[in-house]
């Protein structure tokens, strides 16, 4: 995953940007997410793209990100990335 990531604030040109978490609507094995690092400015990291065989709507993963600015002010968004149950194989 490479996360393109677009912040505005009128005072602070440059808000403090931290990856928050990454979790999944299945359970996650200890490699399924690879080289995030929590807490930092990560936007390049690798996610696992298997999912469970009953789970019909697919392994979807959920990435949180805040922004910071100069005053103290945080907002938070999050995204979504969608394995497919079925990739037609």
């Amino acid at each position: 995953i490479n996360a393109t990531i677009a912040v505005r604030d009128d005072y602070a040109p440059e808000p403090e940007i931290k990856l928050e978490s990454i979790t999944a609507n299945e359970t996650l094995a200890a490699d399924d997410i690879q080289n995030a690092q929590t807490g930092t400015d990560d936007r390049d990291f690798y996610l696992v793209t298997k999912r469970s065989g009953t789970n019909q709507a697919g392994r979807i993963y959920t990435v949180t990100y805040s922004a910071t600015d100069a005053s103290g002010n945080k907002a938070t968004a999050s995204a979504t990335v969608t394995v497919p149950h079925d990739q037609g194989k």
